[in-house]
């Protein structure tokens, strides 16, 4: 027993170490203001999952005769340590591209060889503890100190006043006659699924009133195909090569000026509501506004935001939802429209009284999990089915479609609300998306891993204070990189020369000669570069991508829409011009860029990616 009793402690004192080192290096790796670490969570969650792992331990030890203490202590802290420390590494410093050849493997066999090597000092130093009997061998005083030391800790990080980002800067006035600007990013959402893109599987009647009042881009492409890059490229008008947010761990730079510092630096009001982890205060998406709100989603097993990102909180959840639970409940993903346009209405109550304002708003519900509407718990999550069979993409599709429909309802909401307002004639109303979504077209689900057209081809409509274009249909290229210029010009600011996108005109006048359009992206091993124009499509990717793309495809999109059939061989000549454009392209990409930047986010906002399936 005395065994038995040991190696829970020991289990139990290497998980509560354990899980305090990863909560404070999360914290101190964090980037920007957040709370502090979850060291209670972490201490009582990870003591418990230790103290089992302990009492198998003691288990083994009493069979043979030994002590449960220092074979547990040593055992479950080398694995719990090395668990995180491999995850932390390979995420992080190889950004999940860990290097071909046996060179991988014999360096985590050597760490594993040390981290054994110490395991066995540290066994062999405590040998003896249990029967010269130390307190903390003993199991029942082990958990009330670790527990005692939790409520300690959680009482005292109560009393500490939560940090606040400095006020915002002094700021001329805006120039009288300035509009008001609301900026509307839905993420995942395909052009080809809004019926004024031409779209007949469902009717999204709000959205559609938006385009008739404006201009509607029929060929709009995006950066980048996840949400950090792409959205990055919307607030800055940077190519994902420039502003540095490319890879899981990539902030968005100080160095990059913003959409809102332009506004701001010109006399708006800037405010930002943030539906993703992915764009908040954690990778340094706040830059400019006066205000910005993540508006965050709940969270399991009593944890708060830091516990939340922590890789026990993780695989507890993974857990949850693979093998325990099949309902889904949005908002422990994120908050859907109702919530979203709820707390815009709110601000608008209040806030926009002082005018002009800048008001960017993001939606998530066109984003898995795919809901049924009205919500009754049925959804399919990417985090607890990553590669579902094919056989249901139509019902999967049918349910994003659902999820279109149900964000269209809550749009017209808002947009009433400007309308009794009367901000919605006098304000330059866009919306955008980030990226699209597969649903089987290319033989994969979600978003990330390629660059066809379902992945970046999103809408964008743009309706002018005064809606004095109403219904124009503009079919020349455009790109996510222009909403940044085309906004600072038409509120009357100077438009920055970093700027790569095109000041898109707001009349009737023709836009700006674009020949082609680039897309890049790094992510999850997937390295690949695009480039279109009106006729062709060349699409470039690493040799050992995992997503198992050709190296090089060529696509006549005129013929092929659905890029089916890579013509490279059969169109040499196309394939040569292309591929001197997408050269030229990937230069001028890089053209302001510097070293990307990692901030490590902090332990909510990792769980809130995992949740989302853009951390594994």
């Amino acid at each position: 027993m005395r065994a038995l009793g040991g190696g829970i402690a020991g289990g139990l004192l290497a998980g509560a170490a354990v899980g305090t080192a990863e909560a404070l290096g999360g914290w101190l790796h964090a980037h920007g203001i957040g709370e502090l670490p979850a060291l209670a969570w972490a201490m009582v969650a990870y003591g418990a999952v230790g103290g089992a792992l302990g009492l198998g331990a003691g288990l083994a030890a009493a069979l043979v005769g030994g002590e449960g203490f220092p074979v547990a202590f040593a055992g479950v802290g080398t694995a719990l340590g090395l668990a995180f420390a491999r995850f932390r590494i390979v995420r992080d410093v190889f950004l999940e591209r860990l290097p071909q050849g046996p060179g991988p493997l014999l360096v985590q066999a050597g760490a594993a060889v040390i981290a054994v090597g110490l395991a066995v000092v540290v066994w062999r130093a405590l040998g003896g503890a249990e029967t010269r009997g130390r307190v903390f061998t003993r199991p029942g005083r082990t958990g009330v100190g670790v527990l005692l030391l939790a409520v300690v800790w959680g009482g005292a990080s109560r009393l500490v006043p939560v940090a606040q980002y400095p006020p915002p800067p002094a700021r001329p006035a805006a120039p009288a006659g300035a509009p008001n600007v609301v900026l509307i990013v839905v993420d995942t959402l395909r052009a080809d699924h809004l019926s004024c893109y031409g779209y007949t599987g469902i009717r999204t009647p709000h959205i559609d009133r938006l385009a008739g009042d404006g201009l509607r881009y029929a060929n709009t492409f995006s950066q980048a195909s996840w949400t950090r890059p792409s959205i990055a490229t919307i607030l800055s008008g940077l190519y994902p090569s420039s502003h540095g947010a490319i890879h899981k761990a990539d902030i968005l730079p100080d160095r990059v000026d913003t959409l809102a510092e332009n506004l701001q630096r010109f006399g708006y009001r800037t405010v930002g509501f943030a539906d993703n982890a992915n764009i908040s205060q954690a990778f340094n998406f706040q830059q400019g506004f006066d205000e910005y709100r993540y508006l965050a989603p709940t969270f399991f097993f009593l944890a708060n935001e830091p516990a939340a990102q922590l890789a026990l909180y993780s695989g507890l959840r993974l857990i949850r939802e693979r093998f325990l639970s099949h309902r889904v409940d949005v908002h422990h993903y994120y908050q859907p429209a109702e919530v979203v346009t709820a707390e815009v209405t709110a601000w608008l109550a209040h806030g926009a009284e002082r005018q002009p304002f800048f008001l960017f708003i993001h939606y998530m519900d066109a984003h898995d999990p795919y809901m049924v509407h009205p919500f009754n718990g049925e959804g399919y999550a990417r985090v607890a089915n990553p590669n579902p069979p094919p056989a249901v993409a139509e019902r999967y599709r049918q349910l994003y479609d659902g999820g279109i429909a149900y964000l269209d309802e809550h749009v017209g909401a808002l947009f009433d609300t400007l309308r009794a307002r009367n901000l919605y004639d006098r304000s330059l109303v866009a919306l955008t998306a980030d990226h699209g979504e597969e649903f089987q077209e290319h033989g994969g689900w979600w978003h990330g891993t390629t660059l066809y057209d379902e992945q970046i081809h999103v809408p964008l409509l743009v309706k002018p204070p005064g809606n004095s274009v109403a219904g124009r249909v503009i079919e020349e290229l455009a790109t996510s990189l222009d909403i940044a210029p085309t906004i600072v010009a038409a509120a009357g600011a100077p438009v920055p020369g970093t700027f790569q996108g095109h000041v898109l005109p707001l009349d009737d006048g023709r836009p700006p000669a674009r020949q082609s359009v680039f897309s890049e992206e790094d992510f999850e091993g997937n390295v690949l570069q695009a480039v279109r124009t009106k006729e062709w499509k060349l699409i470039t990717a690493n040799s050992d991508n995992p997503r198992g793309l050709p190296p090089e495809a060529l696509f006549d999109v005129v013929t092929d829409p659905r890029e089916s059939s890579n013509v490279r061989a059969a169109q040499p000549a196309a394939a040569e011009i292309l591929r001197a454009e997408l050269g030229r392209s990937a230069i001028e990409a890089r053209a302001h860029g510097g070293a990307s930047e990692q901030g490590g986010s902090d332990a909510a906002t990792q769980e809130r990616l995992r949740a989302l399936g853009y951390v594994n």
